[in-house]
């Protein structure tokens, strides 16, 4: 599926024409990023999808749904639980280690989805997700397959939650600005072109 035809399916009928600094991104992660999920922020920018997840996109003011901030805040919930006597270790690595998990999408019931980065080559690494107690499972396909599979609501990953809405799901927009509450306020380097 192209992202094209994924944005038709969610509601949208042309680019939001979201650009970002993608060398900079990149510069700072250490590698590069699957095309098809650079090709997802131009044409889908910051928004949600119904009331069930967002992908984290680069350059927002808001550090909820900010890419590096989220990878920040799934590195140190890693630490954390790697860390404590308590809790088993999560048996994976996390990015930057080889073939660690980077993750890019979260949702409102606070699970994750991931790229397992095993191989040189972003445009086919698979995806990893965990749910709330960190329960680990695998789909083995890239970032389009996987939101196509999401928002049709025939992914079975135990980390995407339960629909009550029909079908493919709707992208709600967003501006990316940070608003108060949770989170902060980023120095926003991401923007939307003017037609």
């Amino acid at each position: 599926m192209s992202i094209p035809e994924l944005a038709r399916d969610a509601g949208l009928t042309e680019p939001r024409r979201y650009v970002v600094d993608w060398a900079r991104v990149e510069a700072e992660l250490g590698t590069r990023l699957p095309a098809d999920y650079k090709e997802y922020v131009y044409w889908f920018g910051p928004g949600r999808f119904d009331d069930y997840f967002f992908v984290s996109v680069p350059g927002v003011e808001n550090s909820n749904i900010e890419f590096m901030s989220n990878l920040r805040d799934e590195a140190e919930a890693y630490r954390y639980r790697n860390g404590s006597a308590e809790l088993p270790p999560v048996p994976v690595p996390f990015f930057p280690e080889p073939g660690g998990w980077l993750p890019f999408l979260v949702t409102t019931e606070g699970s994750t989805v991931f790229w397992v980065t095993a191989g040189d080559d972003p445009d086919r690494w698979t995806i990893g997700s965990r749910n709330g107690l960190w329960d680990l499972q695998r789909f083995d396909g890239g970032f389009a397959e996987f939101l196509r599979q999401a928002v049709w609501d025939t992914v079975e990953l135990e980390a995407i939650p339960e629909y009550d809405d029909e079908p493919p799901l709707v992208f709600h927009p967003d501006d990316g600005s940070w608003r108060g509450g949770a989170g902060g306020r980023l120095e926003a380097y991401g923007r939307f072109e003017t037609t």
